[in-house]
């Protein structure tokens, strides 16, 4: 071997089977690319790579952890596809890089596991029932459990979800453990119940002999977008005897992963041993069954059962973590993301509020979060809700002082909104008018974009109405699958019309800046989408051609279709109405460039769309009023000249606005090209809190003599805005308006007098003067 310069190497789809010792010659090599080979061990001379950075595995034959990567410089690797005795929650989903953190976890746990006897394995799953109301998904749940147990004709159906055990023996030696989750069938339960429809998971899906009220395209193309490729057992409940006639054949034709079908009568017992026998052979054939965990694990895990509590605080948590021997606070927090993802607890980890409890028992939260969506008062007013109503419905003692958690946990899950304007009232979508409110639209010069699913998911317009809710046209023109939106720069409407079992999203777009709010309407709906992972949907656009701009249903066009002539740089493509040529280019302008950005670059130009939402103007719920914007912004007003001192502010008020606890506006948010005074004025009229860097360039600006601090100081006066102004040098402030207000540090001893350490206090004090006087009321 020669090429000892050579820094990128690729031998994917080769059928190796062994890599020769001669790859550690090659030691300027920052890239190796092994994926889809056959390899099931890598040579010792791996080690001498000493520049490696990237090496991909995916898809080999290796089920022993290599030592020898420990030794390298790799800041991402792909192990995912190897048969590694290590959960995918923490080796990596299929075709997924993993960071160097990452490998460290990966060792981290391999080690464990391997120092220990080696004889605890993971002998647990879920079993999630599904199926219509009525359809008998309690009764079979507690057959399962419980032979023995007399069908009660007068049982309730399960309301929100009911989570109980089964256990089983494995050759005699090992006790298996079934969670079985009986989901309530009812629709107003479907939209919550997708956060838990979990892959690798095992799902019964239960017809009764009413042929006629079983959706099943529904039921098995929502296991198909939420279990991914988790086996199903079509159980057929035939009551009184009754046959329950199904199209087994089509069925399976249609849905692969349909294992089995099993007629049962649960009341004599009739075929409850089959279905029994179904769920053992199937639940131990899951992927990531007979998993070694480490003991130290399995023995927080356990502890954690034994609970009972319905939650515990973070911290305790962490003290229960260290009686077993696991110091690591990353470890912990490892080992409660590998049980929420098994859905034995939850533990929302990036959420501010959320991430201080551990819920050990998940049905306590949903069933909490049901009884709000099934409580008679909020669905009279439709979806409408107080904060004093949720703490009567949850009067009972297990919810005592866990409204926030729970309200949270809604919000979590973007099942409800905060009224702008009316404190502690909010809004649960799900629930508003089916039928939209009279409103007026302007259908000239209109921006339009669709959406089409090939099996729409429920829930993707109340989702997009919780996440842009400020902008709610008078807080008034919403209803249950649609919405106008109104950021104070254009007008948008979107109209989601659900098919079975097919559906789509139509938005169209008024306004000078249409373009604009497409794109970020547009940017949520993907990112709704996105968190579906095997969604299936087309983004379009209208031609614009002359006869489709006079058509009413305008010929759509397909965005990866139009990308792909892009690419092949051919830039006219044909109406299917009009046979008229279309200029490519001209299409795709209607939203912006965000789609077709890299990877590395969409970060940045996510930020961009952030900070385009906190520039405009949001709306009051009174229509009767003159529409004024929401102040909850902190307005900062500098003097270019002290530049570096907005600099050093932005720097300590991040961490804040990281928590969403501030929303900062400066003059470095105007983006190019727009009409910057009027994005200064939407801005002062928006501010809850202004903060004034004052200096001697300060004073002597006209323009913010003129122009900023007025309406500030009469929002001050009238309006209850709090000023906070800031010495950062000598100045004759005394002689200004400012005077009378409170500074937030001595003016006798300004920023740029102090010693840097000194200064660094003094913003920390100045960003906690800021954050308080945001919460405030």
């Amino acid at each position: 071997v020669q090429l000892t310069s050579l820094t990128s190497l690729s031998l994917s789809s080769n059928q190796l089977s062994e890599l020769p010792p001669e790859i550690g010659q090659l030691t300027s090599l920052t890239s190796l690319d092994l994926r889809s080979n056959q390899l099931s061990e890598l040579p010792p001379e791996i080690v001498q790579l000493t520049s490696l950075t990237s090496l991909d595995l995916y898809q080999n034959k290796i089920s022993d952890l290599p030592l020898e990567l420990k030794h390298l410089p790799l800041t991402q690797i792909d192990l995912s596809g190897n048969p590694l005795p290590i959960p995918p929650e923490i080796l990596g989903s299929p075709n997924s890089w993993r960071n160097q953190e990452d490998l460290e976890a990966i060792f981290q746990f391999y080690e464990a596991s391997s120092d220990e006897t080696g004889d605890f394995f993971l002998q647990e799953a879920k079993l999630l029932i599904v199926g219509e109301g009525g359809a008998g998904k309690t009764s079979l749940a507690k057959k399962i459990q419980d032979p023995n147990y007399k069908l009660d004709p007068k049982e309730e159906s399960t309301h929100g979800i009911k989570v109980i055990q089964w256990k089983f023996s494995v050759d005699d030696v090992q006790e298996f453990r079934v969670n079985l989750w009986d989901f309530g069938g009812q629709e107003i339960y479907h939209q919550t119940h997708q956060f838990f429809l979990t892959e690798r998971s095992l799902y019964a899906l239960v017809a009764d002999t009413r042929k006629e009220n079983t959706d099943f395209p529904y039921w098995l193309k929502s296991i198909e977008l939420f279990g991914g490729d988790s086996p199903v057992i079509l159980i057929k409940n035939e009551k009184d005897d009754r046959p329950c006639n199904v199209n087994e054949r089509q069925l399976k034709g249609d849905f692969q992963y349909i294992k089995e079908c099993i007629a049962t009568n649960l009341r004599d017992g009739r075929g409850l041993e089959d279905i029994k026998e179904a769920i053992r052979y199937h639940i131990t054939k899951l992927d990531f069954v007979g998993t070694p965990l480490p003991k130290k694990w399995a023995r927080v895990r356990y502890a954690l059962e034994n609970d009972a509590r319905n939650y515990i605080d973070q911290r305790d948590y962490f003290a229960l973590c260290e009686r077993s021997d696991i110091i690591e606070r990353t470890e912990m927090l490892r080992i409660s993301n590998f049980l929420h993802n098994l859905g034995i607890c939850l533990h929302f980890q990036r959420d501010r509020v959320l991430k201080n409890i551990v819920i050990l028992r998940p049905e306590w939260a949903t069933n909490a979060v049901y009884a709000v969506t099934t409580h008679k008062e909020v669905a009279k007013a439709k979806g409408r809700f107080t904060r004093d109503q949720l703490d009567d419905i949850w009067s009972e003692d297990q919810y005592v002082n866990m409204g926030d958690e729970l309200l949270q946990l809604m919000e979590n899950f973007k099942l409800c909104y905060p009224i702008p304007g009316l404190k502690d009232n909010y809004i649960f979508p799900q629930l508003l008018d089916f039928d939209p409110p009279d409103y007026d639209w302007d259908v000239s010069n209109n921006l339009m974009l669709r959406y089409e699913y090939e099996f729409m998911p429920k829930g993707i317009a109340t989702q997009l109405i919780v996440r842009l809710y400020r902008w709610i046209e008078q807080q008034q023109i919403v209803w249950r699958s649609g919405v106008v939106l109104n950021n104070g720069r254009a007008r948008t409407e979107v109209i989601e019309n659900y098919r079975p079992y097919k559906g789509e999203i139509s938005i169209r777009v008024s306004g000078v800046h249409n373009k604009e709010l497409l794109s970020i309407v547009a940017n949520e709906i993907d990112e709704i989408n996105g968190s579906f992972e095997k969604i299936r949907v087309a983004k379009m656009v209208p031609c614009i051609c002359e006869e489709c701009q006079a058509d009413k249903q305008p010929h759509f066009f397909r965005m990866p279709t139009l990308d792909r002539y892009l690419e092949k740089r051919r830039y006219e493509i044909t109406c299917d109405k009009s046979c008229i040529d279309v200029n490519v280019r001209r299409l795709t302008a209607v939203l912006s460039d965000y789609d077709r950005f890299d990877e590395l670059d969409k970060k940045s130009e996510q930020d961009k769309y952030e900070q385009m939402k906190q520039q405009h103007v949001e709306y009051h719920p009174d229509a009767n009023k003159p529409q004024k914007a929401i102040r909850d912004k902190v307005f900062i007003s500098y003097s270019h000249q002290n530049s570096e001192w907005l600099t050093k502010l932005q720097e300590f008020l991040k961490p804040s606005v990281r928590q969403e606890l501030i929303i900062p506006w400066d003059d470095t948010h105007i983006q190019p090209g727009v009409e910057w005074r009027k994005e200064i004025d939407n801005a002062l009229a928006s501010a809850k809190v202004a903060v004034l860097l004052v200096s001697q360039p300060f004073l002597a600006s006209d323009f913010i003599h003129e122009n900023e601090l007025p309406p500030l100081l009469e929002a001050a006066e009238n309006e209850g805005l709090t000023i906070i102004w800031v010495p950062v040098s000598y100045s004759t402030y005394k002689d200004s308006p400012i005077e009378k207000y409170q500074a937030a540090h001595e003016p006798q001893h300004p920023l740029d007098s102090l010693s840097s350490p000194e200064q660094n206090k003094a913003l920390v004090a100045i960003c906690e003067a800021i954050k308080q006087a945001v919460a405030g009321g």
